[in-house]
């Protein structure tokens, strides 16, 4: 007798997928074996605060990546374990991580951009670029 069983959560990620090659995002395209990390972007002003959730990561292993418009996060976790005893060698690895691209509300100054780890959540401060509102100015012909 077949089971059947229904995960939305896999319907929604199968939609995402269609969607990212409908609109040829390949760089948005997460990694088999990554997860996307839980993410907040908060607008304060003159900053955008992204909070993104890494459990378990080293701070050396995270790379982020700030364009104007385009925040990346990518972690690499590696991990390998092994046992030997008499008549007995047992050797697990795994390989995976966190992959998460972002679309920013508004530009960034990507050179002003600082990022801190602590307790399992990556901080990253974007500052925001100044937009003129200056529509010109009159000249006087002489």
């Amino acid at each position: 007798m077949e089971e059947w069983w229904f995960d939305p959560f896999e319907e929604i990620r199968n939609f995402r997928r269609r969607m990212r090659r409908m609109w040829s995002f390949p760089e948005f395209e997460v990694p088999a074996n990554f997860r996307e990390p839980l993410a907040d972007i908060i607008d304060e002003g003159a900053e955008l605060v992204a909070l993104v959730e890494l459990p378990g990561v080293n701070k050396e292993d995270i790379q982020v990546n700030v364009t104007p418009t385009m925040l990346r996060i990518k972690v690499e976790k590696k991990k390998e374990k092994e046992e030997k005893e008499t008549g007995y060698y047992y050797r697990e690895r795994s390989y995976g991580g966190f992959y998460r691209a972002i679309s920013l509300p508004t530009e960034v100054l990507p050179e002003q951009v600082k990022a801190s780890y602590k307790n399992g959540v990556l901080e990253v401060r974007m500052k925001k670029k100044v937009k003129t509102t200056s529509e010109g100015r009159e000249i006087k012909v002489e």
